[in-house]
């Protein structure tokens, strides 16, 4: 997160967003506005509403294609997450995510898979599945960052560099045993079209795994009138809850084998971060607020612990869906 300009950094041109799933925005309720609190590319004020149909959260107004380079900066945390974390936080999230990477040698069985991660980064995350999944994996992703993508390429993945909506992948139709789209389905324009693109380049019975923000949280509920981190302004367009991101996976083809709050500690400092920036006399304190800050890291974890144990929900969830079909 970077320390917010006193003057504006830029003007983005922006279009005219509708509800993913219904197909319409007459039925938007405004939930919030709000600038770039994290890394003050603008200090535009963007429009966050819900649909009263489906419940689907999405930017009213978001930035046109043309300025992804502007919204992304250089210094992205994705961009080159693998050298950046701190120590003690990457051994702990290394740990979550070696499970995970279990969860995925059970469900695709024992032998050689095909295995793509969309928005790959630095390979942070196949570098995990390497380790767990042992030298019969072949690891692919799809990287919009020039730069992550070939920190990728340089660890001997197979990375396309482009953004994932508009990439031709026809060569790769029906290739991939497993799917990864970690925080990344909120960022599309159209979630419906990035699922049915990844419905194509998954063989039959292939597994997809999503982990996107859940917009049925404490934190949600707290600071949703504006703060709230999960928001990403203006880089998250679409926002699910586990009803409507199950319902759309449903209607392309998919079946659910898992749904599952899963932690979202970053969510909380970052809502923290939002609040302090946006106060002239609080904007000091806002370099503290900072995702790899142990100790808010510790604080914000047991929070989020206590949220799953009590009632069952977080800011983050973990959806595990599977191309209809029987394996070749």
């Amino acid at each position: 997160m970077t320390a917010p300009s006193t003057e504006t950094i830029a003007t983005l041109a922006t279009e005219a967003a509708e509800c993913e799933l219904c197909g319409t925005a007459r039925y938007s309720d405004l939930l919030a506005t709000g600038w770039d609190f994290e890394y003050a590319t603008s200090r535009q004020e963007f429009r966050i509403v819900r649909c009263s149909a489906c419940g689907l959260v999405y930017l009213a107004d978001r930035p046109v294609a043309e300025a992804l380079p502007i919204i992304y900066p250089s210094n992205y945390y994705s961009f080159d997450e693998s050298t950046r974390e701190n120590r003690l936080v990457k051994a702990v999230r290394d740990r979550l995510e070696r499970r995970k990477a279990a969860t995925y040698t059970g469900l695709l069985g024992p032998g050689p898979r095909e295995v793509l991660d969309v928005g790959c980064g630095d390979g942070r995350l196949l570098d995990i599945l390497r380790g767990g999944g042992g030298e019969s994996w072949t690891l692919s992703g799809v990287e919009i960052g020039a730069t992550a993508a070939a920190h990728a390429r340089e660890k001997g993945y197979e990375v396309v560099h482009g953004d994932f909506e508009t990439l031709d992948l026809k060569s790769w139709r029906e290739r991939f045993d497993l799917i990864l789209m970690h925080q990344v389905l909120e960022h599309t324009r159209s979630p419906r079209q990035a699922v049915q693109k990844v419905l194509s380049l998954l063989k039959p019975g292939g597994v997809f795994s999503i982990e996107t923000p859940d917009t049925v949280s404490w934190d949600f509920a707290l600071f949703r009138g504006r703060y709230w981190g999960g928001y990403h302004i203006p880089r998250h367009f679409y926002l699910f809850n586990k009803n409507n991101l199950s319902s759309l996976l449903r209607q392309e083809g998919f079946e659910i084998i898992r749904g599952r709050s899963i932690l979202s500690p970053v969510f909380w400092i970052h809502s923290v971060h939002n609040y302090l920036v946006d106060h002239p006399r609080l904007v000091g304190l806002g370099q503290f607020a900072h995702y790899q800050n142990p100790l808010l890291l510790a604080g914000a974890t047991a929070i989020d612990l206590a949220q799953i144990s009590v009632a069952s929900r977080s800011s983050n969830m973990q959806v595990l869906a599977r191309r209809k079909g029987t394996p070749p």
